[in-house]
């Protein structure tokens, strides 16, 4: 598989198609993403760990000019996250070229990710997606018992030590000013918001926009489980509006297009926004 995924990008550079391959290379001091554009460094390709490039794509557009094209090596989630930014105006998706990348087993099951392949798959074999709500463990955080539920989520946002990496190797926050860090939500001195605000705020932001991709869980340095925080929103955006965010390059979020549309008739608010009630003293 890595020698047919060598071969891919060594024919992109010969063919001059793309002006750089983004990817992973081995080197002295470890894995780190690279742009290929020279065929003596290919022998340094490698495919894991999964790293996440949809943000490292957007930022090397943006810095250079027009004319260049770009392939990224993508799995399903980077590929996801580059849709949404193309639909959101933040890629020029005439620019890149997608090398599908299929994750195995043992990292759909890791991520619990049910759409572990791209559209296109050029490298590995699909393989069939994971059900969170299946995993036990995961089940504890986004079902069942509501105060049991908030118990666990109180105890994780107690953990943070709100260092931002989450907002910042996620790829889908891009806003130009993050506005979780204004004055608004902190006195002067402080680290703005509160852990919880932060998170849930935060949440809310993306709940239309998350891929499942992990990269806040990766970053984040005391574990928190940020991914099945996203969970449930994307269950009923799935379930009540059929919207999967980075499915596609057109589909617009129902938050842009239902906004004077009620919910359905019949429908029930989903069990997560019980986790959410707090009571409160006069």
């Amino acid at each position: 598989m890595l020698e047919h995924a060598k071969n891919i990008v060594t024919n992109l550079i010969k063919s001059g198609k793309s002006h750089g391959i983004l990817g992973l290379i081995q080197s002295e001091s470890g894995v780190s993403p690279h742009v290929f554009e020279d065929e003596k460094d290919v022998d340094g390709l490698v495919l894991s760990p999964k790293w996440v490039l949809a943000k490292i794509a957007s930022s090397i557009l943006d810095r250079l000019p027009e004319d260049y094209r770009l392939s990224v090596i993508c799995r399903g989630c980077d590929e996801r996250a580059l849709n949404e930014l193309i639909k959101r105006n933040q890629v020029d998706g005439t620019r890149l070229n997608i090398i599908g990348l299929a994750c195995d087993e043992d990292q759909a099951k890791a991520c619990l990710c049910n759409a572990p392949a791209p559209s296109r798959v050029d490298i590995g074999t699909p393989v069939k997606g994971v059900d969170p709500w299946a995993d036990p463990d995961a089940r504890a955080f986004i079902d069942g018992d509501i105060q049991v539920r908030r118990t666990l989520w109180q105890r994780e946002f107690e953990k943070c030590i709100k260092c931002y990496g989450c907002r910042n190797a996620c790829p889908l926050c891009n806003c130009s000013a993050c506005k979780l860090a204004d004055n608004l939500w902190g006195s002067q001195g402080q680290i703005p918001a509160d852990p919880v605000s932060f998170h849930l705020i935060r949440a809310f932001h993306l709940a239309d926009t998350c891929v499942g991709c992990g990269a806040c869980q990766d970053a984040c340095p005391v574990g928190i489980p940020l991914t099945l925080l996203q969970l449930p929103m994307r269950r009923a955006l799935d379930e009540d509006y059929g919207y999967c965010a980075g499915s596609d390059k057109v589909q617009r979020s129902p938050l842009f297009s239902n906004l004077t549309q009620g919910r359905p008739v019949g429908s029930t608010l989903p069990a997560w926004t019980d986790s959410l009630d707090t009571d409160h003293e006069d």
